[in-house]
C-alpha cells in the first residue's frame, strides 16, 4: 500500500488534521485559487503516493474537488457533512472545525474513484426513488448522501459521485431498506432487474 497524502485547502486545516493524527502527511492548497506549481507537485506525488482529498464542504471546496479531480489520474475522497465542519458561532465552514472524533471518522469512509464507472444508476432510477425532481428530495440526498459518505450533493453531483465510485441500483436499495423507520419516508423503489431505468 503506497503512502497518502492529504490534501486540504488551508494550513489550519492542516493544523487540525495533525492535533487529531500527528503522524498524517497532509498538504494545503492555501486557497481556492490553485497556483500551477501546486498542481505540478500533486502530479509528482501522484507517482508514489496516494493523493486524498478532503476539502471544505462549501462551495469553494467543491470547485476545487472538481478541479482536482480532473487534473489527477484517480484520487481519492474524504467527504464531511457541513453541519460537522461549522465554526462554533456558526459563521464559517471549513475542515478546521470538525471535532477530532467526527475527523477520524470521516477519513475511516474514504471513497476511491474508479477509472471506468460500473453504475448502473440512471437519471429517472434518482427521479423514481425521489432523490431528484420531488418535494422532499433534498432531505433524501442529505440522508442518502451521509449513509454513503458522498459529501454534500444536489442532483446532478449525485448523479456523478454514484458512477464516480461505481455505486450501483442495488447499493442505493440496500442502503434504503436499512432502517424501518426511513422506509416510509422514501418513495416505492423500483425492484430488481426488470426496471430498466
Amino acid at each position: 500500500m503506497r503512502p497518502q497524502i492529504i490534501v486540504v485547502e488551508g494550513r489550519n486545516d492542516v493544523a487540525r488534521l495533525k492535533q487529531v493524527m500527528p503522524d498524517i502527511r497532509a498538504i494545503a492548497i492555501n486557497g481556492s485559487a490553485i497556483e500551477p506549481e501546486t498542481v505540478k507537485l500533486l502530479k509528482k506525488l501522484e507517482e508514489t503516493h496516494d493523493i486524498v482529498l478532503f476539502l471544505d464542504p462549501d462551495h469553494a471546496g467543491e470547485r476545487i474537488r472538481r478541479l482536482l479531480s480532473k487534473t489527477l489520474k484517480q484520487a481519492a475522497h474524504v467527504f464531511i457533512e457541513q453541519d460537522k465542519a461549522r465554526s462554533t458561532n456558526g459563521k464559517k465552514t471549513g475542515i478546521e472545525h470538525v471535532s477530532p472524533e467526527n475527523l477520524q471518522q470521516a477519513l475511516k469512509h474514504m471513497v476511491r474513484e474508479q477509472p471506468t464507472s460500473k453504475s448502473d444508476i440512471t437519471h429517472a432510477f434518482l427521479h423514481e426513488t425521489g432523490l431528484v425532481g420531488h418535494k422532499n428530495s433534498q432531505m433524501l440526498r442529505k440522508q442518502l448522501s451521509a449513509r454513503l459518505h458522498l459529501g454534500h450533493v444536489n442532483g446532478k453531483t449525485l448523479y456523478h459521485r454514484l458512477h464516480l465510485f461505481q455505486i450501483t441500483k442495488a447499493r442505493i436499495r440496500e442502503v434504503l431498506d436499512e432502517t424501518s423507520n426511513e422506509k416510509e419516508i422514501w418513495p416505492k423503489l423500483p425492484q430488481g432487474p426488470e426496471s430498466t431505468t
